[in-house]
């Protein structure tokens, strides 16, 4: 069966940016960025048998720009599940273009942390849970039942995962930026983008924020409604008995951001102390290392590696 085929994807860091640069990249007007920012359609555990009704659903998240040049989506899972490679390695004649936005590691694992914190889908301490899945690779399989992952160490391995990349595509293809610089430069870093894909560059963009970690009232709250929306907790028999069916498809669809609206606060997240740096350091160094060998890249804005 064919299906549309992206030729741009933004397969990660996840919490390095990717929402930022999806919403930035789809503001070219050769670009067409997915509707939903992350189908992960890729990768689903039951790609091998998506109905008809599956690659029309996901056409449709390209059809707002018909005549752009690229179509891109920004499953951040990409980056780091198995099967992704392999479907694109299968079912593409044409290598896409790659983007990959990647944050200092050590800010990246903490943010991932504090936004699964903050949504009442992690309890232990920072260095507990850092340990705890230490080496579990991030897969569909170990998904949360509220759809969310943690592997907080394995998804800031960024040598380890780009290098399955740089052996399967050739590095014309793939272009690395950083969140520091997309965040400091980033009408320049953007340009440098639109460069790579051979497109004019733009004269000014907007201010865009989003996917902000949010520290909630009752996280527990939020989780619960996650679980539901995603059909992990059943409803109580009294709700399936006097509730009509659509009514409880309204219910899940907007659910979570109700419950987000009355429970989000002004409140942001600790920073990271010094120990807590260190601690994270001695995890990443190496990987870092090899980073720089393997893109040629210094990543200099990352102070903590600079030695």
């Amino acid at each position: 069966m064919q299906t549309i085929k992206p030729n741009l994807f933004i397969p990660g860091a996840a919490k390095s940016g990717t929402s930022s640069l999806h919403q930035l990249l789809d503001l070219h007007p050769e670009i067409c960025m997915s509707k939903i920012k992350e189908p992960h359609f890729w990768t689903k555990l039951d790609f091998d048998t998506y109905t008809e009704d599956t690659h029309l659903s996901y056409a449709e998240l390209f059809s707002q720009k018909l005549d752009a040049i690229y179509l891109g989506e920004s499953s951040t899972g990409y980056m780091v599940f198995p099967a992704f490679i392999k479907r694109i390695k299968e079912n593409y004649t044409i290598d896409p273009k790659f983007i990959f936005v990647l944050r200092n590691p050590i800010d990246r694992c903490y943010s991932h942390y504090w936004w699964l914190k903050g949504m009442g889908s992690e309890k232990l301490d920072l260095k507990s849970a850092f340990l705890k899945d230490l080496h579990i690779e991030p897969t569909p399989e170990v998904q949360l039942p509220e759809a969310n992952y943690k592997c907080y160490y394995q998804y800031g391995l960024y040598s380890k995962w780009l290098k399955k990349f740089y052996e399967n595509f050739d590095s014309k293809n793939i272009k690395i930026i950083t969140h520091e610089n997309l965040k400091v430069n980033r009408l320049k870093t953007l340009n440098e983008c639109f460069e790579f894909l051979n497109l004019q560059p733009l004269e000014e963009v907007h201010e865009i924020h989003t996917n902000k970690t949010r520290i909630l009232k009752m996280p527990f709250l939020y989780r619960y409604a996650k679980l539901i929306t995603f059909n992990k907790i059943k409803l109580p028999q009294i709700v399936k008995d006097t509730i009509p069916s659509k009514v409880k498809i309204l219910i899940r669809k907007h659910l979570m951001a109700t419950v987000l609206r009355y429970t989000a606060t002004d409140k942001t997240y600790p920073k990271i102390d010094y120990n807590q740096r260190l601690f994270l350091r001695q995890y990443y160094k190496e990987d870092v290392y090899g980073l720089r060998e393997l893109t040629g890249i210094p990543f200099n804005e990352w102070a903590d590696f600079n030695n």
